[in-house]
């Protein structure tokens, strides 16, 4: 009898931890009704300075929401410093925040991050489906040769509200004429 219920103690909290996985799971496979989530961002790899080129973006929605314009960046995985300071470190301890928090991102996407100024394109054409792809035309400037990502995020409208996507990147690499 005991047994049983050691047993019945072990499998409940299990049943529901799978159950609410499950659902996370499917959230994260099918968005919600008012969002947009960028898949995949198809771009030649090995790209040259000052041409343009077809930037081909995956997306998944419910609906088909209206996307206005895609932004972008040139990045680089390495920041201007070897490591994030050391209060970063001293801040995140004591504040009890996980690693890669806001102060750790601070040197990879803040002020002495590699990255180039956003811009942004109009959309040429939108496919609706599953997934859904749109093509934008962007134009490489403003880059260097450390740049090794590309990333990307849209700005779309469900029920008149202007939101914004998550990003998405695909990694470059640039040929430049010294």
């Amino acid at each position: 009898m005991r047994k049983g219920r050691i047993l019945t103690a072990a499998l409940v909290p299990g049943v529901l931890l799978l159950f609410i996985s499950a659902c996370t799971l499917i959230q994260a496979v099918h968005p919600p009704p008012s969002e947009l989530r960028l898949v995949r961002v198809h771009m030649p790899q090995i790209t040259a300075e000052d041409l343009p080129y077809d930037v081909v973006v995956t997306f998944e929605a419910e609906g088909r929401p209206t996307i206005k314009r895609a932004c972008f960046r040139w990045l680089s995985e390495r920041s201007a410093f070897s490591s994030p300071p050391l209060h970063c470190y001293a801040t995140e301890t004591q504040d009890n925040r996980p690693i890669d928090s806001a102060c750790s991102r601070w040197t990879t996407a803040g002020p002495y991050s590699q990255s180039s100024p956003l811009f942004c394109s109009g959309i040429e054409r939108v496919e609706y489906g599953s997934p859904g792809r749109f093509a934008a035309k962007i134009q490489t400037r403003n880059v260097a040769k450390y740049y090794d990502w590309v990333e990307c995020y849209v700005e779309y409208t469900v029920d008149g509200e202007v939101k914004q996507s998550n990003r998405a990147r695909a990694q470059i690499r640039f040929e430049l004429q010294d």
